[in-house]
């Protein structure tokens, strides 16, 4: 009775505890997470078969997939007609073609960033299917780098195309312009590009930002690329694949590369050699660089007219403008109307309206001759109507220092203020300079001929604080506006706060103009600009501590801007290279670098 009664409390006992662990449950401790990218074990037909002539292919792959945006990633080169039809069914993507294949052609399918798994989105990267409807696979490559011509950064997403001269009614230059490519490839994210399975020729080599999916240059604002000579693809001794699982085939620049360490038919005891051995292969063959650029239109036009504010009127061009002509049509031009204010290209201006009451502007614009519109303008201003909308007060003549006096660097700059519009009654004896404890009226003269901007001088002094006092309604603009008192409040700095750069050119072997220009790191302000013939020393002083970039623009034609290319006229854009470090300047310390 007692050993039934201890059996009996024993089983309620446990009971109790496993209850209790019920009542509070643990969540599932996790495993490792999934890393690797879905693998290819089978195709139909093989991987780099020959003597195809069916249009329907199927890939096998490890585990579930997700396509991703297969009309951008997923393409055939030479390309075909139609898209390539796909569709997941379980573990196999299939693919269908919908035009006819050309006799004893090799073709590649490039999946690009498409293939994922379907739990973690882990890429199969650089994944191409091959095939010939020959008897054998061509095996021919070429690779190369597409960067911004303006500022040297990879493109990306870039189609990068060679043309064949098979074209009996077209000329071989004009290809790319009329018909779509003999081959194709993309760029990747670092701009590299890689042509694999080439068949041997002499080929147009091209790069295009395709905008609506024709493959061919016919849209103005599509970026392009273009080699000076033709290119001839050459051989790369491909790493010995396994049998089966030799399916993996890449399209990246360094192709063989991934090649070797993505693609699980090679040993893993001989991939670092290998991929070493490729390293060494590729460095042996020449890498192509081509300068993406945005063609411009050839011919002149007004690319904009507003009213940023009242009785001023913005024209901007395509092109600098050397004589330009106005013919007002609602008023007649008896008298001076206008002044005219030109930026330093000369692709813009600004048409000051002096005429009392002109509330509108219809007007005729020739441009060297060239007439361009006719423009009709509100001159109310779009800052005004702004104004009236939000029920600011009236419109006043704004007087500013330059942008970022608040440490003013009185070693390089002199103090000059500025209008919002030209000015037409001043009187300079009613400024006030407060230096310190002393009180001045200082120099004063207008500094261009509208009067939108006038100098003080003064000796200025380390390490001062400075004050510029205008009462109201010293200066009048030509629009009869005035302002209420300004202050304007400054603080001069000491030689000692700022360093320098001194860069050391050496331009022997390429002598030549260049544009120097020293700018900050994100590349948003051009601090200085300098042009050079030949070797020297360019010295940057004053600077405040920072970091810096320095850009070198060949100028060709030396008209001290950079300027893009022209296809058509086999023009490259103009050289850009920049300086390989951000030079990091400190205060009262000079940085010095050479550049060869």
């Amino acid at each position: 009775m007692l050993r039934s009664f201890i059996y009996s409390s024993f089983a309620l006992l446990v009971l109790l505890l496993l209850m209790s662990g019920c009542a509070n449950p643990v969540s599932p401790e996790g495993g490792v997470k999934d890393t690797t990218p879905p693998r290819v074990v089978g195709c139909s037909p093989s991987n780099f078969s020959t003597r195809i002539n069916n249009l329907s292919f199927r890939i096998d792959f490890n585990e579930f997939l997700d396509l991703k945006n297969p009309m951008t990633e997923i393409y055939i080169s030479p390309p075909l007609r139609h898209p390539i039809e796909t569709r997941l069914r379980g573990k196999s993507l299939l693919l269908r073609l919908n035009d006819s294949l050309e006799a004893n052609t090799t073709y590649s399918i490039t999946f690009g960033n498409s293939l994922t798994d379907l739990t973690e989105n882990n890429v199969l990267k650089g994944f191409r299917y091959v095939f010939c409807t020959g008897d054998h696979i061509d095996s021919l490559s070429l690779r190369g780098k597409v960067t911004g011509a303006f500022d040297r950064q990879p493109q990306k997403d870039i189609f990068v195309e060679l043309y064949l001269n098979n074209n009996d009614t077209l000329p071989f230059d004009s290809l790319p312009l009329k018909v779509p490519p003999f081959y194709i490839t993309k760029s990747d994210e670092q701009g590299n590009f890689y042509f694999g399975n080439l068949r041997p020729g002499t080929f147009r080599l091209f790069a295009l930002a395709d905008q609506n999916g024709d493959l061919i240059f016919n849209q103005p604002s599509e970026k392009i690329a273009f080699n000076d000579s033709l290119v001839s693809p050459y051989f790369i001794p491909p790493p010995k694949p396994a049998a089966c699982k030799d399916s993996i085939a890449t399209d990246s620049a360094a192709g063989l590369k991934a090649l070797v360490l993505n693609s699980d038919s090679v040993r893993k005891a001989d991939s670092a050699r290998q991929a070493d051995s490729v390293r060494v292969s590729l460095e042996r063959y020449p890498s192509i660089e081509l300068s993406l650029f945005e063609q411009i239109d050839s011919v002149q036009r007004l690319v904009k007219a507003s009213v940023p504010v009242a009785n001023m009127t913005l024209l901007s061009f395509r092109f600098p403008v050397r004589e330009l002509t106005i013919t007002p049509l609602n008023f007649s031009p008896d008298t001076l109307w206008h002044l005219e204010e030109w930026t330093r290209k000369r692709d813009s201006v600004r048409l000051w309206i002096t005429r009392p009451g002109t509330d509108s502007l219809i007007a005729r614009v020739v441009a060297d001759t060239l007439p361009l519109d006719t423009v009709r303008l509100s001159l109310a201003g779009e800052e005004i109507q702004k104004k009236k909308k939000k029920g600011d007060g009236p419109d006043r003549l704004a007087i500013s220092l330059p942008v970022g006096t608040a440490g003013f660097n009185q070693f390089v700059n002199p103090l000059v203020l500025n209008f919002s519009c030209p000015v037409d009654r001043w009187d300079f004896s009613r400024v006030f300079l407060i230096d310190d404890k002393d009180t001045l009226h200082p120099p004063i003269s207008f500094t261009d001929s509208l009067r939108r901007k006038v100098l003080i001088r003064h000796e200025w002094k380390e390490f001062h604080t400075c004050h510029i006092i205008i009462p109201d309604s010293v200066f009048f603009g030509i629009n009869g506006l005035t302002h209420d008192t300004v202050r304007l409040d400054f603080r001069t700095r000491g030689e000692k706060d700022f360093g320098g750069i001194v860069i050391s050119m050496e331009l022997d072997q390429r002598p030549g103009p260049r544009i120097l220009q020293l700018m900050n790191e994100k590349e948003s302000i051009i601090y200085e600009q300098r042009v050079i013939e030949g070797s020297q020393k360019v010295r940057f002083p004053y600077l405040l501590p920072g970091r810096y970039k320095i850009k070198e623009i060949y100028d060709r034609n030396r008209n001290g801007h950079w300027d893009t290319g022209n296809y058509q006229k086999k023009i490259q854009p103009e050289e850009v290279r920049y300086f390989p470090k951000i030079l990091e300047v400190r205060p009262n310390w000079e940085v010095e670098e050479t550049w060869n």
